[in-house]
């Protein structure tokens, strides 16, 4: 019997949670306008998200855990999942936290 295919729309992705230490960002776009309204891109914004979930390891549950959901993160190019318009990666991945 072949198996189920699941439909999985960019609103599911967005109710995922991470397990153990990875974490669920929506990456920047990469994108800027201009006053005039031209658009470019700003090849710094690539590497940059905004974290949307975190899992349940012991890293992000502490009382000054660092990476939190809402937080922009810079990561690096690679070992992450694209999922949809979200990336799923390990902390590992993470070489930043922007601080305000």
């Amino acid at each position: 019997m072949p198996a189920k295919k699941i439909d999985i729309t960019t609103e599911d992705y967005a109710m995922l949670q991470p397990t153990g230490d990875r974490i669920l960002l929506k990456r920047d776009s990469g994108e800027e306008k201009t006053e005039a309204g031209i658009w470019f891109a700003k090849e710094q914004n690539r590497q940059t998200g905004t974290v949307i979930a975190v899992g349940d390891d012991e890293i992000f549950t502490k009382e000054n855990a660092r990476i939190k959901p809402g937080c922009k993160i810079y990561f690096l190019e690679e070992g992450y999942v694209p999922l949809g318009d979200f990336l799923l990666m390990k902390a590992t991945s993470v070489l930043g936290v922007f601080t305000k």
